[in-house]
């Protein structure tokens, strides 16, 4: 909110003709002054006093008088440069995106070709990317045989990233019977569950495993669900390619390496294929993320994929206020006639 003028030009025009005026009083009063010093033999000596009292500057310039005949004349001034408040209000509809993040979290995730480990790496970068995100809704899964949520969908990122710190390999116990595995169409299918029926909202699950699905339900049959219900996936293949041992703590508390039933040492890697697809059916995209550097920079790509779109509405009103600096110039005016008027009766 704002005071402008409609008319600023005014200004310079009526101070161009108030200087006029007060140069032309000066100078009437200048020629009356000389013409009485100069010409003291004037028959009309009466006339002569007359316009030497009248032109007397003690007297015209009363301050009074001139006092309330500057304010009129700024006031009419103000008045005609049409002075008004401007109001400008903007309504902002959003139509935001809600992320859901899925985790795998089987111990397959403790391999270090990520540093420290696909797990711990995979939190620090989820981490700074919920630490960009300004007007969009978050929410954690985590998953190996099953899926569970860690926390729903919110605005509040500092809760959100507490709970993420709290995700570990452990999160799950995957010694029960069904928890182990992974069930990445289980996952899917879980996440298009959490997500609210807002059809304003961009719906986007972003889905990070180091494994290929191996129990539940079948990842492509959850894809072309989550593309039915409008959900975008982004699926993130965690670890190298050739796959990684395992380390593992045995029965005598010794680090070890997992092994295969034949003794040979087991390397966990991802269906690379099958997480193409899965972006592929839903609209989304796929990465891969060999190292830490590949992992930030997928998560970051996708950060700047999925932008909120915002609709902007500006209204501006204006408020007239010219009225109001006519009013007072029009009371001024007739305290200036009145002052003239008690100063002519007094001289």
């Amino acid at each position: 909110m704002k005071l402008e003028f409609a008319y600023p030009f005014v200004f310079p025009i009526v101070s161009l003709i108030f200087l006029m005026i007060i140069l032309g009083i000066w100078w009437q009063w200048r020629k009356q002054k000389i013409l009485v010093i100069q010409v003291p033999f004037l028959k009309d000596l009466k006339k002569a006093e007359n316009l030497a009292r009248f032109w007397n500057i003690p007297k015209f310039l009363n301050w009074g008088k001139w006092l309330s005949f500057t304010i009129t004349i700024i006031l009419i001034t103000i008045a005609l440069a049409r002075p008004q408040i401007i109001s400008k209000s903007t309504k902002i509809s959003k139509n935001g995106v809600d992320i859901l993040i899925a985790l795998d979290v089987s111990e397959s995730m403790l391999a270090e070709d990520l540093i420290p480990n696909r797990i711990e790496a995979a939190k620090k970068y989820i981490d700074q990317f919920i630490a960009k995100l300004k007007n969009d809704r978050i929410g954690l899964e985590v998953f190996a045989g099953k899926p569970f949520t860690q926390s729903p969908l919110s605005f509040d990122y500092n809760v959100v990233q507490y709970y993420l710190a709290e995700i570990s390999t452990k999160t799950i116990n995957q010694q029960y019977r069904g928890l182990g595995g992974t069930a990445i169409g289980d996952a899917i299918v879980a996440a298009i569950n959490r997500f609210k029926n807002e059809p304003n909202r961009t719906k986007v699950l972003i889905l990070l495993t180091d494994g290929e699905a191996n129990v539940g339900v079948d990842p492509i049959f959850a894809a072309e669900h989550a593309r039915s219900k409008g959900i975008k996936i982004y699926t993130i293949g965690l670890g190298k390619r050739e796959g990684t041992p395992i380390k593992i703590t045995d029965a005598f508390g010794q680090e070890t390496y997992a092994r295969n039933p034949d003794g040979t040492i087991y390397k966990t890697k991802f269906d690379e294929k099958t997480l193409q697809n899965i972006a592929q059916i839903s609209g989304g995209a796929y990465f891969y993320a060999g190292d830490n550097n590949a992992l930030q920079k997928s998560l970051t790509t996708i950060n700047s994929l999925e932008k909120t779109e915002y609709e902007a509405e500006t209204s501006i009103t204006q408020k007239d206020l010219f009225w109001k600096y006519l009013l007072a110039g029009f009371l001024m005016s007739i305290i200036s006639t009145i002052i003239l008027f008690f100063n002519k009766n007094k001289t």
